[in-house]
């Protein structure tokens, strides 16, 4: 368990023996600090302060001293899976708390990515699709993931960061306290910890109870709470309603219109409960079960990461792609976010949108670079700036074309090209964690380059346009209207497609237009 504490001689424990001393020892023990990763907040434990990734490092540490224990060597570098949901802070913050645990970590990878590899391992089927639901003690995360070929592709991710098992729980305190006639600011810290250890048993007992006796003795004086799992049901529902609008926005993203039961793949502590079973079930209308195994389907898909990484037998070849959970894009004028990589998109990305001065004889255009959901910039995580010099126009608004080219490994290239000129600026953005030298960052770059051709400018798309051309032109009536629909639909799928999609959607519409040019 993510549990640190302090023990009576002031020294740090962690895991279970932590989890045990949340009820007598509730000053001196912290647990869900994972919520609070990338922020400036301070968790208190005893008379010290600490951040989370602080915190995360204990954890970390003692995961590497059990493994180091174990096998009898050293471990120098990590894998560690996070919350899909997590931004580029929250995971800066992962890589800072390796490097207090005294560790490398290298490749950070989404929780679900990580069950959707474990699924890969053991589905006998080459395609497939299927959503994760990655539901904790502290996180909410969906994904909807495509296996195809050796491939495993990251369709679209929503999540909620802090929505949990523990939400659950506090729900059932809640109703203990008001059934009681008590509230939390009237009783001590220690009786409201027991109150929630008995909340959590209460929460796994409904799982296949229908009614449970819920008792907590504090000063000789017992109080309690006969909860049916209707009530439970009741009181959960505001939770349960954001657990839908994450499986909404996943699905949306991911244009899934048709949803079943064999697609669902549950992972997580949280989605063992018969609540959360039981609302997804009624969603789609079928019957959801967890997977076997949820608490270790993250755990195996990081070590078949790791199989991966260092080339290893069949899974050596075996392709994860990831997506980028939040849109990437700048300010303009008004303070208004312009996106230019929408979220979901499969990584390495490369998108670019055309801009204008705002002032007629500008010299120059502050580039701030944002990353999030908000309308207004500002509200977003800001990632850095780029200054560019600009002909001085008085005539017209001088035009620009902005591009932004996104690694796997959270290195963002800045491009910036002048209409009038063809001069070209560019600025990599990194991640606070990556420090590379001048010369590293033009390798960096030459890299990035690779990604920076439009697939609308490949010879298959060119072609296959031309082709439809000619097929319409042969064509009358409402088969050309069809015609134009699918070539339509064609174009949104190019521009929107990874590029491990793109021969898949090559294929199909070279097939339809083959179709049509039999029936000529």
């Amino acid at each position: 368990p993510s549990v640190v504490a302090l023990d009576d001689n002031d020294e740090i424990i962690v895991g279970k023996i932590a989890k045990e001393r949340l009820v007598t020892h509730s000053d001196k023990t912290v647990s869900q600090f994972k919520r609070f990763m990338g922020t400036k907040h301070d968790l208190r434990l005893g008379h010290r302060t600490y951040k989370a990734e602080e915190l995360s490092s204990f954890v970390i540490r003692k995961l590497v001293d059990d493994a180091e224990t174990y096998l009898g060597e050293k471990v120098d570098e990590v894998i560690v899976s996070v919350p899909a949901y997590f931004n580029d802070a929250q995971r800066y913050a992962t890589k800072i708390a390796g490097k207090f645990a005294g560790v490398k970590i290298d490749r950070i990878i989404n929780e679900p990515s990580a069950a959707a590899l474990a699924k890969r391992s053991v589905s006998h089927q080459e395609d497939q699709s299927f959503i994760v639901v990655d539901f904790g003690g502290g996180t909410l995360d969906i994904s909807v993931v495509e296996l195809f070929d050796n491939i495993v592709e990251i369709v679209s991710i929503a999540g909620d960061n802090r929505l949990g098992g523990e939400d659950f729980t506090a729900a059932i305190a809640e109703e203990f306290l008001v059934f009681n006639q008590l509230t939390k600011d009237s009783i001590s810290r220690e009786f409201y910890s027991k109150i929630l250890v008995q909340a959590e048993k209460t929460k796994l007992d409904l799982n296949d109870k229908e009614e449970v006796k819920m008792s907590v003795l504090d000063q000789e004086q017992r109080y309690s709470l006969n909860l049916t799992y209707q009530r439970f049901y009741e009181l959960c529902q505001p939770l349960l309603a954001r657990v839908k609008s994450v499986l909404d926005r996943a699905l949306m993203d991911a244009r899934f219109s048709y949803v079943s039961s064999d697609n669902f793949v549950l992972v997580g502590g949280t989605s063992k409960l018969r609540l959360v079973q039981d609302f997804l079930s009624y969603c789609i209308d079928q019957k959801v079960q967890v997977s076997d195994n949820p608490d270790l389907m993250i755990a195996r898909g990081c070590a078949l990461l790791a199989g991966i990484k260092q080339r290893q037998g069949e899974i050596r070849d075996l392709l994860l792609s990831d997506i980028c959970p939040f849109t990437l894009g700048i300010k303009v004028v008004g303070d208004h976010f312009s996106p230019i990589i929408e979220r979901n998109s499969t990584l390495p990305a490369s998108r670019l949108e055309h801009y204008y001065t705002a002032e007629v004889g500008q010299s120059q255009v502050k580039i701030k670079v944002y990353q999030g959901e908000m309308m207004k910039a500002t509200q977003n995580l800001f990632l850095g700036e780029l200054e560019v010099p600009v002909p001085v126009n008085y005539r017209a608004n001088e035009g620009f074309t902005v591009r932004f080219t996104y690694d796997l490994n959270g290195i963002l290239d800045v491009e910036v090209k002048i209409d009038s000129t063809q001069e070209i600026f560019s600025h990599v953005i990194l991640q606070d964690s990556i420090t590379l030298t001048e010369k590293e960052i033009k390798v960096k770059q030459s890299e990035l380059s690779r990604y920076k051709i439009n697939a609308q400018e490949t010879e298959v798309y060119r072609f296959l346009i031309e082709k439809a051309n000619r097929v319409y032109s042969m064509l009358l009536g409402r088969r050309r209207d069809n015609l134009m629909e699918e070539t339509k639909r064609f174009e949104e799928e190019v521009k929107q497609a990874s590029v491990y999609q793109l021969p898949k959607v090559y294929q199909s519409f070279s097939r339809y237009l083959d179709y049509l040019e039999r029936g000529l």
